[in-house]
């Protein structure tokens, strides 16, 4: 009868370990879909944020909201001998203000007379 009872007692350990790990392993499947659900989100406005600029228009197609794309400064243009540009760059911030994340880059902007 004691052999049952230690075999039992082991039995539930591991079994009971097992569950545990399932239920653990479930947890960082469901997290690791959220995260990667968010980036592929910040990416597509990322995406857009680079081709919609002030100066032209790209019909907006995304359907989720929390995310602004907001033009901030043009960069310096350096000193060159060539002919001036229509083109400059242009940094922009995508702004989620539910998560406070900002994230920062640069795009190409063409303006109608060169600069």
């Amino acid at each position: 009868m004691l052999e049952v009872i230690v075999a039992l007692t082991i039995t539930g350990f591991v079994l009971g370990g097992l569950f545990a790990l399932a239920g653990g392993s479930k947890q960082l499947a469901w997290k690791s879909e959220q995260s990667l659900q968010s980036a592929i989100e910040a990416r597509a406005q990322i995406n857009f944020a680079l081709l919609e600029d002030d100066y032209g228009s790209v019909e907006a197609i995304l359907v989720n909201n929390s995310y602004q794309i907001r033009s901030t400064d043009l960069l310096i243009t350096p000193l060159r001998k060539t002919q001036p540009s229509i083109y400059s760059l242009q940094t922009y911030e995508t702004i989620n203000e539910e998560t406070d994340e900002v994230i920062h880059g640069n795009r190409w902007v063409r303006f109608t007379l060169p600069r």
